[in-house]
């Protein structure tokens, strides 16, 4: 397939007129998805209703959750009996998200290699480790491939079992590679950025927060070089501490903040990078089985010492497929971004970009 050229505008948004429309654009994408939630939960065929099952069912009595309990009785509410959830009740899951635990084994313990994640990537950060692929219009050098290839997994957990808040503390190991394709110079490599984490996660009701150390480090491609000789290759790397926080103003809405800081940098890279955001990621699923699908939508804003703390925006939206026994979510969706490249190798450069991609999220 060809991709169609996308005109931009000339007067693209600067970077002192980015911010307040953007705020704007989170607000209304905000309203606009939470209501449409509600609007489209429907019924389940595929699962018992809530008057055939009774909180006897389980295999431990659960008299500390009157959540669970009052949903039973509801004969809107969809259970699933394989997990001991209530998967279709919003009003439970918002209680269990604050702390109550539907399920009948909610016990802490030690479990190796969980197979959740307690402190899941941000949505729209560009630098965080999944799969992805991504086809972008960049208004001065035209059509390019954004790829990633990481993933994150849990190594040891000292909290719950796996289920749809899994709680306690855990630590996870993650790495990534960021090539930047070019279509208009027969697929070269332009640049590539690799990065390696070791965070410790923790999460509690609707807190969530981390503590990791990683690893960047940005390189030119070869192509790219020999077209543009004299370019100046940069050596940029940081070596840092990152502290984050995140809290789930209700299951399906997150928002957070995190603060970098490199101990070790070079090739023009400063010690404090700044992020925050929101993701909007439906828990429930719109349709009934097996669809289970939702709408989706982040907004992710990154500040960085090196280019006097701007930075740039991502905003992504699209729709979403999650997995019911991980969490894991396949998404597909428009993505814009606008400010300093997060290509590395070009961190002093503005880029404004505009494309579809396809995201796998651990």
């Amino acid at each position: 397939m060809i991709p169609i050229p996308i005109p931009i505008h000339d007067n693209a948004i600067k970077d002192d007129q980015m911010l307040p429309a953007l705020r704007g654009f989170a607000l209304a994408t905000v309203l606009v998805l939470s209501g449409a939630t509600a609007w489209g939960q429907s019924d389940s065929t595929d699962w018992l209703s809530a008057e055939q099952f009774s909180a006897a069912s389980l295999t431990t009595p659960a008299p500390s959750l009157p959540a669970l309990t009052d949903a039973l009785s509801d004969d809107d509410s969809q259970v699933d009996l394989a997990r001991g959830l209530v998967l279709n009740d919003q009003h439970v899951a918002e209680a269990v998200v604050r702390g109550q635990c539907p399920d009948s084994n909610c016990v802490w313990g030690w479990r190796l290699l969980p197979s959740d994640i307690l402190y899941s990537s941000y949505l729209a950060s560009p630098i965080a480790p999944r799969m992805q692929s991504g086809l972008l219009y960049e208004r001065d050098n035209g059509w390019i491939w954004e790829l990633e290839a990481g993933a994150r997994v849990g190594i040891v957990r000292w909290g719950s079992p796996q289920g749809a808040y899994p709680e306690g503390w855990q630590l996870d190991v993650w790495g990534a590679a960021f090539p930047r394709l070019n279509f208009e110079h027969e697929m070269d490599l332009d640049a590539a950025d690799f990065r390696v984490g070791v965070p410790l996660t923790y999460r509690r009701g609707p807190w969530q927060a981390k503590i990791e150390i990683a690893h960047l480090s940005s390189h030119l491609g070869d192509e790219f070089l020999l077209r543009n000789p004299g370019y100046p290759r940069l050596n940029y790397l940081r070596d840092s501490i990152g502290i984050g926080t995140g809290y789930f103003i209700n299951p399906d809405l997150r928002i957070y903040g995190e603060a970098d800081i490199a101990f070790n940098n070079d090739g023009g890279s400063k010690p404090v990078h700044l992020q925050f955001g929101f993701d909007y990621s439906p828990i429930l699923p719109w349709g009934p089985a097996p669809i289970y699908g939702a709408p989706f939508a982040a907004v992710n804003v990154q500040l960085r010492q090196e280019v006097d703390f701007g930075g740039g925006v991502n905003i992504v939206a699209g729709w979403q497929f999650r997995s019911p026994e991980t969490g894991h979510l396949f998404r597909a969706g428009l993505q814009y971004y606008n400010g300093k490249s997060y290509q590395f190798s070009f961190y002093d450069q503005f880029e404004e970009l505009f494309g579809f991609g396809l995201w796998y999220d651990f």
